[in-house]
């Protein structure tokens, strides 16, 4: 008895050790991925002050600020989406751990499994989707912008011709 205490005790300080490391490697990750988002959105912001300063009138302004705010909610989709995958990433890991070294509860823990995998995978569906339209409705939105600025500067230059 008191052997397959020690036994159990063992078991779940190895599970617990096991389970903090994949969590606080998850987290590195994590936040290796936020520094990659913050390093773009620096680089971004540097290319957009150089565009600034190359604007001749106020409809290139309005188009460069299209732009910019189109690539932000890029940046913004892009850092939920990557949340919410490594979230989903971070559970599933943890769940394979609890579930290679409890064989007792080996059925409860495949269900629960299951379940994770598939809400994981509805969400990060979800999330693509979201971003997928947010990019697309900011593309358009700037595809907009930068044809009426080409039909102002056509009709400046016929009436520059005309005049």
């Amino acid at each position: 008895m008191q052997n397959q205490f020690v036994d159990l005790y063992r078991n779940g300080i190895k599970t617990t050790t096991e389970i903090m490391k994949t969590s606080l490697e998850n987290s590195v990750r994590l936040q290796q991925r936020q520094l990659d988002i913050a390093r773009g959105i620096l680089e971004e912001s540097s290319r957009s002050a150089d565009q600034v300063t190359e604007a001749k009138n106020m409809e290139d302004l309005m188009a460069l600020q299209s732009r910019l705010a189109g690539a932000q909610m890029e940046r913004v989709a892009e850092f939920w989406s990557s949340l919410w995958y490594a979230a989903a990433e971070n559970q599933k890991n943890l769940i394979s751990q609890v579930q290679s070294h409890m064989g007792q509860a080996k059925d409860q823990v495949r269900e629960t499994f299951a379940f994770t995998t598939r809400t994981s995978e509805e969400a990060a569906r979800l999330a693509a989707s979201q971003v997928s339209k947010v990019t697309g409705s900011i593309r358009e939105s700037a595809n907009n912008a930068a044809q009426q600025q080409e039909r102002n500067r056509t009709q400046e230059q016929q009436q520059r011709k005309s005049a």
